[in-house]
């Protein structure tokens, strides 16, 4: 028999051996090469039962032998017919489409055209494969048929601003039709093709409603107006042209008062205007009904529970039918309304009406949904899409510079800085060789989450830094093992913790926890165990809460920063394992922080504006004599003597002398030596223990993190997003810290951190605690899923709106960066 190839598989080479065992084949090398002949010892065949025999020919097989050797090759052709098959490449994968907005049904309602990803898709209206239209690195959107189903018209700002275009339904090239700098939105086409509408300011600063010739460009303006003219659309005679006046943004449907939008229409033949709606809800998305006397448009009727009152919280509210913003029919001639769906939850938005069935096509909550004409309940439509990603979602880029944390190691030969929300570690000093000096200067990535690790210290040894990371929805506390890059979580609690702070002696960790039951904590590093050691309720974040605090030498007391009621800002002093009252300090209606203990023990420096900003210090015992009649030197402890802070409390903030004029605004530090240094004017400073000398030790500003080594001859800082080392015993000469970050990130992963930290920022930063009554946990985990649908920064943009949108608050707007790679034109105007 002759010998079978193989195919490069260890299946299917496993399946040939045991067919060679069985029909003793040779066997077939694992690279397909050619059968080597194989001799089998006297053992397992004897020779003369089968060596062949030129006289006496071998007894012919039996018919079982034969079926049965015919029957096992044929299973083993089916065998390796699907060993074939399983070699090949997998079928096929569509994925589903989660997040398809601005729905707009063709004509006769058969095809759906709709926002995905940045691009205009179409696809059957009863769901199915969907198909892009268009295709570019700018956002596309509010896709619009032409009566006669041929064409879409859609926005575009791959001109820097929002333009008109026109496609062939089928996909082609499209066709430019508006080139003015103003912002165009295409809302509605005349029956006969002929025109668009859509408002628009063109030499003037009121909002107008365009009418657009498709074929010669031509336009005139409609109806001018000093208040917003939002998405006009014609009626089917092209008699009566509506609009939504006024109006808070759509993203904010639930919104009622007297800024609400509310419908107005036009009488083409002479201009008259009418109100149709007044009554303080939301009115968006109106459209003509084919039968030309109904409006569809979606409302509210009933005003969802927002603001609280002073002091109080409201519940979390029970939504229904009516608050819930829903499709209504509206008749153009009385105003009045009819509702037509019943979701509860969510919004409907941005439906579209079929010009001659009347099908609606709307979304809500992520998905697309159709209601045919004369049903009652509406379909939820699922649509699928094959597709090349415009942009790698994978992406690399080399840095060397953008650092905005920084902090040395305690033996001063690393740094450690955050870049891109990554902890990184470099060398300070690099090696003299070419070869090894390049490969230095590569920074080892110790983080790699995808949110926010950030506000580290190291510990006493050099092994660990502790940070804050984002991982659980808060800001919680970390230990890094700075060799296995092991992660551990020190402090569970479901709160934020931020401004770590570690005790002199490297065996605390104090840090502010936010929270109604939150305040300033220690934890000790040895046993675990963390204790409040100061209650202060609050996000402890945009100055509501705690702020700076600093241990003194001997570790007995914490100079703590708080906010009063009123708005000042004074310093406290507690004992520092919590035992005894905060006694404040400063007792003046006035703003200080960043509170720094003498080492000596015998002054406590701060900022301040008590009396002009500057340096201010404040003797923690009674003076022998004035300041001026005095000489003031630094002791420096001697080595192993511990040093005892005494605090006289009584009249204590009569002692606070004005330091020195120069005015301290971040980073202020009492070196070992006694020497003051800050950051101030966005340069580094120094100042004598006795504040009667300051000296500018940088110019040029862009300094930040300002740290002093442990022997007081270094200082360590950031410089416009670089790092730097001064060296205050070689003349203060400043060497550059070079580094290159190899910076991998997924960018879809990162738009979902960024979704995450956007929650985050109103979770702990809304005024109200109570979100205004909402579920702001489940909200996030409701918009989540949409993020599946953005391809450029708008469509990203849109889903934050909406879900800061539920909040019902004001100036909540997001504003993302254009996807256009051009800038817009600037035309010339009366």
């Amino acid at each position: 028999m002759q010998p079978m190839r193989s195919i490069c598989s260890a299946r299917s080479r496993r399946m040939t051996e045991l067919v060679r065992q069985l029909l003793w084949s040779p066997p077939i090398d694992a690279c397909c090469a050619p059968p080597q002949p194989k001799t089998y010892p006297p053992s397992t065949l004897k020779p003369q039962a089968r060596a062949f025999n030129r006289n006496k020919p071998l007894a012919p097989e039996s018919n079982f032998t034969m079926r049965s050797r015919v029957s096992f090759v044929l299973v083993l052709s089916l065998l390796l017919s699907s060993v074939a098959l399983y070699a090949q490449l997998p079928e096929p994968r569509t994925e589903p489409i989660i997040g398809a907005r601005m729905p707009a049904l063709s004509p006769d309602g058969s095809q759906i055209a709709f926002v995905y990803r940045g691009d205009i898709w179409v696809a059957p209206s009863s769901g199915g494969r969907a198909v892009p239209i268009t295709r570019h690195i700018a956002y596309d959107s509010s896709p619009l048929w032409s009566p006669d189903g041929k064409w879409i018209a859609f926005a575009s700002n791959r001109n820097g601003n929002w333009d008109i275009f026109a496609i062939p339904a089928a996909g082609g090239a499209p066709i430019q039709l508006t080139f003015h700098a103003q912002s165009e939105i295409p809302s509605s086409w005349s029956r006969d093709g002929r025109f668009l509408y859509y408002s628009a300011s063109y030499d003037s600063e009121n909002p107008a409603i365009i009418e657009l010739e498709v074929a010669t460009g031509r336009f005139r303006r409609v109806a001018e107006d000093y208040n917003a003219i939002n998405a006009p659309q014609i009626s089917p005679d092209g008699r009566t042209l509506v609009y939504g006046r006024h109006g808070f943004p759509w993203w904010r449907p639930r919104y009622t008062g007297s800024a609400a939008m509310q419908i107005w229409a036009i009488n083409m033949q002479n201009g008259e205007r009418r109100r149709i709606t007044d009554d303080q809800f939301q009115h968006l998305w109106t459209q003509w009904m084919p039968d030309g006397r109904n409006l569809l448009t979606v409302t509210i009727a009933e005003k969802t529970p927002d603001s609280p009152r002073m002091g109080e919280r409201l519940p979390i509210f029970q939504d229904n039918a009516r608050r819930t913003p829903n499709l209504w029919v509206v008749d153009a001639s009385n105003g009045r309304k009819r509702q037509l769906t019943q979701f509860v939850g969510g919004a409907v938005r941005f439906p579209s009406v079929a010009y001659n069935t009347g099908d609606i096509a709307f979304e809500y909550e992520g998905h697309l949904y159709l209601l045919r004409a004369g049903q009652r309940q509406p379909q939820k439509l699922s649509f699928t899409a094959s597709q090349d990603d415009v942009q790698s979602t994978r992406q690399r880029e080399l840095l060397t510079s953008g650092v905005d944390e920084a902090e040395p190691s305690p033996n001063g030969k690393q740094y450690a800085f955050r870049l891109r929300g990554d902890i990184w570690l470099i060398d300070i000093e690099k090696p003299k060789s070419t070869p090894d000096k390049r490969n230095a200067e590569f920074a080892r990535r110790l983080t790699d989450w995808v949110g926010d690790d950030s506000d580290f210290v190291w510990a006493k040894d050099g092994k660990t830094l502790y940070f804050t990371s984002d991982r659980n929805y808060h800001q919680q506390l970390y230990a890094l093992d700075v060799e296995t890059l092991e992660v551990k979580r020190l402090f569970d609690r479901p709160a934020d913790v931020t401004r770590l702070k570690l005790s002199p002696d490297g065996k605390q960790l104090g840090f502010w926890v936010s929270g109604s039951d939150g305040g300033l904590f220690t934890l000790n590093l040895e046993t675990g165990e963390a204790k409040k050691v100061l209650h202060e309720p609050g996000t402890h974040w945009y100055g509501l809460g705690g702020g700076d605090f600093a241990w003194s030498p001997d570790m007995r007391w914490l100079c703590v920063q708080r906010r009063a009621p009123y708005g000042a800002w004074n310093l406290w002093i507690l004992p520092a394992d919590g035992s005894g009252e905060p006694i404040n300090i400063t007792r003046l209606n006035a703003f200080h922080s960043q509170p720094a203990w003498s080492p000596d023990g015998k002054y406590l420096f701060f900022f301040s504006n008590r009396a002009g900003s500057a340096l201010y210090a404040l003797p923690l015992t009674r003076e022998t004599a004035r300041r001026d009649d005095k000489d003031i030197q630094f002791e420096k402890p001697k080595e192993g003597e511990p040093v005892e802070v005494k605090i006289d409390f009584e009249d204590i903030d009569q002692r606070i002398r004005r330091w020195n004029n120069q005015a301290p605004q971040g980073d202020l530090t009492v070196a070992s030596d006694g020497k003051i240094y800050f950051i101030s004017e966005g340069d580094v400073w120094q100042v004598s223990y006795d504040g009667s000398e300051s000296k500018r030790l940088t110019s040029g500003g862009g300094h930040g993190a300002l740290r002093v080594s442990a022997d007081a001859k270094k200082l360590y800082f950031i410089r416009n997003g670089e790092l730097f080392v001064m060296n205050l015993a070689a003349n203060n000469r400043i060497d550059k810290v070079e580094f290159k970050a190899d910076f991998e990130f997924d960018a879809m992963a990162l738009r979902e951190a960024a979704f995450v930290q956007f929650w985050r920022a109103y979770e702990r930063g809304f005024y109200d605690p109570g979100m205004h009554g909402r579920d702001w946990a489940a909200i996030r985990e409701r918009y989540r899923p949409l993020l599946a649908g953005v391809g450029v920064p708008e469509e990203f943009g849109v889903v934050l709106s909406m879900m800061v949108g539920e909040l019902e608050g004001s100036h909540t707007e997001v504003s993302p960066r254009s996807s256009a790679t051009v800038r817009s034109p600037s035309t010339p105007h009366l």
